[in-house]
């Protein structure tokens, strides 16, 4: 098994594969060489970091997955893990390919963020992925000023929706996101979710974006098919969105939902905006 560390992650795109080894041990043709269907790696990535008001950081992780068809499960455990052992387990566990167009298209941004407090911000929070032959850690850090971002709004006053998952629940405007509580179902019995959003953009006239809502299988063993009630909330205030999901197989499982007003011509994953995290915990009894 090789062992790279992938140091930088906004430019690792570029040259997945390549390390800090020397030149002469590089595989200069691995990064150039064409995608695979299957079989291929499955990389982690830091996106940058967050300065928030009580001193606290919040370092935001994504992934990619190289393979055009092949979608990749990695178990949290020797081969899916976070360090410090304290902030291990919240990180995904399935990997699907996804392709946005463009040089980094095949970038998943923004799949969870940690919360690092004020006396750890001089620790590395370490995550590593091994798969296919190829181990890769990433480190998120908050000395370098040019993976900063902001809570500001974005260049036309878009900033990230709110979600709950109840009327009156904890809200969430941040790739951190907000928990619901666990659900618990039979494995092929329909799971229903409800999500309520609302756009925050501090446009000109007031303009509110339509919210997309967006599900996907964060951690489980099992296939986990969504049912698609809305897609896009259109609204002034707060929109609910309302959508089913079924497993296939028994176990422990969580569901993550974003929600974006990408149809705003300054929010887009490329810029790192404008999105929210949800994580929905479920448990799946035969």
């Amino acid at each position: 098994m090789t062992q790279r560390s992938v140091a930088i992650a906004g430019f690792a795109v570029a040259v997945v594969g390549l390390t800090t080894l020397p030149i002469q041990a590089q595989r200069p043709s691995f990064p150039l060489s064409p995608l695979k269907p299957t079989g291929d790696l499955v990389a982690p990535y830091f996106d940058g970091w967050y300065p928030n008001a009580d001193g606290s950081f919040t370092l935001s992780f994504g992934f990619m997955n190289r393979n055009t068809e092949e979608t990749v499960d990695i178990p949290l455990g020797p081969n899916n893990f976070i360090e410090p052992v304290e902030f291990d387990g919240v990180q995904p566990s399935h990997f699907p390919p996804v392709y946005r167009g463009g040089f980094i298209g095949r970038r998943e941004r923004g799949a969870f963020a940690i919360r690092l407090p004020a006396h750890l911000s001089d620790r590395d929070v370490v995550w590593t992925l091994s798969h296919a032959g190829h181990t890769y850690s990433i480190p998120g850090r908050v000395t370098s000023p040019a993976y900063e971002l902001g809570y500001l709004p974005a260049s036309a006053g878009s900033l990230p929706p709110i979600l709950r998952f109840a009327e009156a629940g904890p809200e969430a405007t941040s790739r951190e996101g907000v928990y619901a509580d666990r659900q618990t179902i039979r494995a092929a019995a329909g799971l229903p979710l409800t999500v309520f959003v609302r756009d925050l953009g501090e446009r000109e006239n007031n303009q509110r974006i339509p919210v997309n809502v967006t599900w996907q299988k964060h951690q489980g063993p099992g296939r986990v098919e969504f049912d698609y009630g809305t897609e896009r909330v259109d609204m002034e205030g707060w929109g609910r969105a309302d959508n089913m999901a079924t497993f296939r197989e028994p176990g422990k499982y969580v569901l993550r939902v974003r929600v974006d007003n990408f149809r705003a011509s300054d929010s887009s994953f490329d810029n790192q905006c404008c999105w929210s995290n949800g994580y929905v915990p479920v448990t799946v009894t035969p």
